[in-house]
């Protein structure tokens, strides 16, 4: 991983360097959701080593090269990856709120939901900078991370403060839900006007299902808390089975893409930091299926759900390994003198 603590590495920390954090803690909570308490508490803490040290580099980035983060909140290439924090923070804090460390949890998003508003700011400068056109020829999958940052937001609310949902979760649940149909509407643009050449095809285009999955998660807690407005809970129970039924509609063309990426024209199948956007919306899956077929009564739903968590905990450590292997050979590289091949 970075090497937050040296300053050089942390004037180049990317600005989705959280995403490992997001995975690491969505499979941590998926994990003590079917009953494996010490493999969550082995990968919570990781999550919590990962974001202290991504946190210092950050905040030493920050501090120490304003000049470097200004450009990126002004590229839409890499202004979307911020939202890691934002997401990061916020899935640590919903884990650490089912724990001791609730006082702990609670700081998070404290930390991070002003950060996810001053992000939606400068989104919405970039559009306007941008218009229609410069944004469908710039837009990316990465760029539904927007709507998972505003739904971690939900959920780290409705766990540290459990009780009747309260009107302002709703408004957020639903900002969300919209924003993920604008995302979707100038993504699906991009590819039918452009198209997509295989190395685009890059992993962060699964943050399209995470980013669906994550809304039907925060809207299934806000069903299980409860409404004062029966219609409004119908309403939502009615857009949860439909965003579950996209999310899972969308698994079998992201698996033909990868196939078609990977094995039709051959891109080298190697580690990428851009992988964790694989991990992390296959244990959202997990999560969100098993907390729809609770809020529902579908138990095959809960079934699903459980399988699923083993499946994104196979995909994590298989990640996981690349990551380590990858490092390894920078080391090495680093040590005889060679320039390392990639920055992880």
């Amino acid at each position: 991983m970075l090497r937050t603590m040296n300053g050089v590495t942390a004037r180049n920390l990317p600005p989705s360097a959280f995403a490992p954090v997001m995975a690491t803690g969505i499979v941590s909570q998926g994990l003590a959701a079917v009953g494996a308490p010490r493999l969550s508490g082995v990968l919570l803490a990781v999550a919590v080593v990962l974001y202290g040290g991504l946190l210092a580099g950050l905040v030493w980035r920050v501090a120490r090269y304003p000049r470097e983060v200004a450009a990126d909140l002004r590229d839409p290439a890499r202004l979307f990856g911020f939202f890691t924090f934002v997401a990061g923070s916020d899935v640590l804090a919903v884990r650490l709120a089912a724990g001791p460390a609730r006082a702990a949890a609670a700081a998070l998003p404290v930390l991070a939901i002003p950060v996810a508003v001053l992000l939606l700011g400068c989104v919405a400068f970039m559009a306007h900078r941008l218009g229609a056109g410069g944004m469908v020829r710039r837009a990316d999958g990465i760029w539904f991370l927007c709507v998972v940052g505003i739904q971690s937001a939900v959920l780290a609310v409705a766990a540290l403060a459990p009780g009747r949902a309260r009107p302002a979760e709703a408004l957020g649940w639903a900002a969300g839900v919209l924003l993920y149909a604008a995302v979707a509407t100038v993504v699906a643009c991009r590819l039918a006007r452009f198209g997509v050449r295989p190395r685009e095809l890059s992993p962060p285009y699964w943050i399209t299902m995470g980013a669906c999955a994550i809304s039907l998660l925060a809207g299934a807690r806000l069903v299980h808390q409860g409404f004062g407005i029966p219609h409004l809970q119908a309403v939502i129970r009615v857009a949860l089975i439909a965003l579950w039924g996209w999310a899972t509609c969308l698994l079998p063309p992201l698996l033909a893409a990868g196939i078609w990426r990977h094995l039709l024209h051959r891109v080298p199948l190697r580690y990428e930091p851009a992988w964790w956007t694989i991990v992390f919306p296959t244990g959202m899956y997990a999560v969100s299926t098993s907390a729809l077929g609770e809020a529902e009564g579908i138990h095959r739903l809960v079934l699903l759900g459980h399988l699923a968590v083993w499946v994104a905990l196979g995909v994590w450590s298989l990640v996981a390994a690349g990551l380590v292997r990858t490092r390894c050979h920078w080391t090495a590289a680093a040590n005889s003198g060679q320039k390392p091949g990639q920055e992880i």
